[in-house]
């Protein structure tokens, strides 16, 4: 394991070799990518939907696309996955969808509801093969691709919980010793919050959920609010996102983080070009871009998980390391129908 001091001196290079311009255009484009920057210049400007990560980690994928790529500007608008989404079918409704590329933090399928209305572009990213099996093919049409994976996990309290004391699953949420001291996220403003309750609702139930109410578990519009609350002490747990902790931990807060045994849940986010994009090549360039090697640098470097498996993760822990569950796609189609009981019996 490579040591916090370490670890974020490596972040530092990556993001200081970027901007530095030790990334070369000549280094990364081949002489098709080439030709279709050169039609992206034409263009001069895209504008990128995401909620698939941080608003910095999203500012400095722009940087680094603006490396190798001068001349082409990002416009970026980032919220949160259901806010996003929500924009997004309000802006189809008026015909006046402003974004080229839309990267939603999808566990719910709204990506492949999107496709099947016919609001994307089918292109064939020259870089689609280049990321890790699991990640490829995800739309076989090619409408959509897997651009972000991300993990929900636990974080602790260092200060609040000892190490023998620490729950090993989320089954163990419910015990009557968490009252009181456990965040989670809302589904109905944060898409791995829907997708975590609707997992756990597939797991064990309804009951479970019934039993972090009578816990007393706090509930946060955002998820990644509750490392927050945990780092502050306010709550021993929380239910987040891998990237999120991570930083926190490399800093050296109070703070750990638990992969759980019964599967920290993976979240595998695709990006789609709007087929009534202004901007066409720029569109596409964008999309290899965020395939490329030089965007999982950027993700990585901000404690994030690779979808290449030429970008090691920080600390070279790799996905393949963690146990992870998934919404299946029967599940998916249900999320939802969870929201409206969540609020009732949360009152949130």
């Amino acid at each position: 394991m490579i040591g916090t001091d370490l670890r974020l001196r490596r972040r530092h290079a990556v993001l200081g070799g970027l901007a530095a311009g030790l990334v070369t255009p000549a280094m990364a484009q081949s002489d098709a990518l080439k030709a279709l920057y050169e039609a992206a210049k034409k263009e001069r400007e895209l504008t990128w939907y995401t909620s698939q990560i941080l608003g910095e980690t999203a500012q400095r994928i722009v940087t680094a696309f603006n490396v190798l790529y001068p001349d082409i500007k990002v416009n970026l608008l980032r919220a949160s996955g259901q806010v996003l989404y929500q924009r997004v079918m309000q802006e189809l409704s008026m015909n006046a969808l402003q974004a080229d590329v839309v990267s939603l933090s999808d566990t719910g399928g709204q990506q492949e509801e999107l496709k099947q209305a016919g609001h994307f572009a089918q292109y064939r990213p020259l870089r689609a093969q280049e990321v890790s099996p699991a990640f490829q093919n995800a739309d076989p049409d090619n409408y959509y691709h897997i651009t972000v994976v991300a993990i929900t996990i636990l974080v602790y309290n260092t200060n609040l919980i000892k190490p023998a004391d620490m729950p090993k699953a989320w089954s163990d949420l419910a015990d009557p010793r968490w009252k009181g001291k456990l965040a989670i996220g809302h589904p109905g403003f944060s898409s791995l919050a829907t997708a975590w309750v609707t997992k756990m609702n597939a797991l064990y139930g309804w009951g479970f959920l019934e039993k972090l109410a009578k816990n007393d578990t706090q509930v946060t519009r955002n998820i990644n609010d509750t490392t927050t609350l945990v780092t502050a002490g306010e709550r021993a747990l929380g239910v987040t996102p891998a990237p999120t902790a991570r930083p926190g931990v490399a800093k050296g807060n109070p703070i750990g983080i638990i992969y759980p045994s019964d599967g920290a849940l993976l979240a595998a986010s695709p990006s789609g070009i709007v087929k009534t994009s202004k901007h066409p090549a720029a569109a596409r360039l964008f999309m290899e871009f965020l395939l490329g090697p030089e965007c999982g640098k950027v993700i990585v470097a901000d404690f994030g998980d690779s979808i290449r498996p030429d970008v090691p993760s920080l600390g070279g822990q790799s996905l393949a390391d963690i146990k992870t569950v998934a919404p299946t796609a029967a599940e998916s189609k249900s999320m939802s129908s969870l929201v409206e009981p969540f609020r009732n019996l949360f009152g949130f």
